[in-house]
């Protein structure tokens, strides 16, 4: 039997002392990848989704790519980027699981995410995976090193994995890292 794992990137750096609000422009600009295409742009990078891959091939795991974005530091996400990409995410997730059951969730998150709609915008993705695939499933997910990390957080995730180093140069190796959980 194969494990089937999803996994997917949300990432976005809030700065809420910034006028500038981060709309879904921003977040196409670093470009919005889904499904297999997430494979094709983060092999042979330093990305946590890179880890994802390297991590899955080692431990014999199926891979589902969902979803990869992030955007530039930048001020409050607004509700209609938000929306729009934890939609993306669920419709992912709710495609992946008609096709078989799920034995994981890898999240590449930032963890200093605010939004319009809510103040945590990490614990508000977390919220949206759990609200889809349970409470059963392991939901795993990075963090940079200086995330803010909540209590509702550490309730919707089984592992917050964060980066070991500044300059972040231990993404790979902690997306790896979340995959062997």
């Amino acid at each position: 039997m194969t494990f089937r794992v999803a996994a997917a990137q949300i990432a976005h750096e809030t700065s809420v002392f910034s006028a500038v609000k981060t709309d879904l422009a921003a977040f196409e600009a670093s470009g919005v990848h889904l499904g297999p295409a997430v494979i094709e742009t983060a092999r042979e990078t330093n990305s946590e989704f890179c880890g994802f891959i390297t991590g899955a091939e080692a431990h014999g795991f199926d891979l589902v790519p969902l979803l990869a974005v992030w955007a530039t530091p930048s001020g409050l996400v607004t509700a209609k980027a938000i929306e729009y990409l934890t939609g993306l995410l669920g419709d992912g997730l709710g495609r992946a699981m008609t096709e078989g059951p799920l034995d994981g969730i890898l999240l590449a998150l930032h963890g200093a995410m605010v939004t319009e709609v809510d103040d945590d915008g990490d614990g508000y993705v977390l919220q949206t995976v759990r609200r889809i695939v349970g409470p059963d499933v392991p939901v795993v997910a990075t963090l940079d090193l200086h995330a803010n990390i909540s209590a509702r957080r550490v309730e919707l995730a089984d592992v917050l994995i964060g980066y070991d180093t500044y300059p972040h140069i231990d993404m790979a190796e902690r997306g790896e890292e979340a995959a062997s959980v």
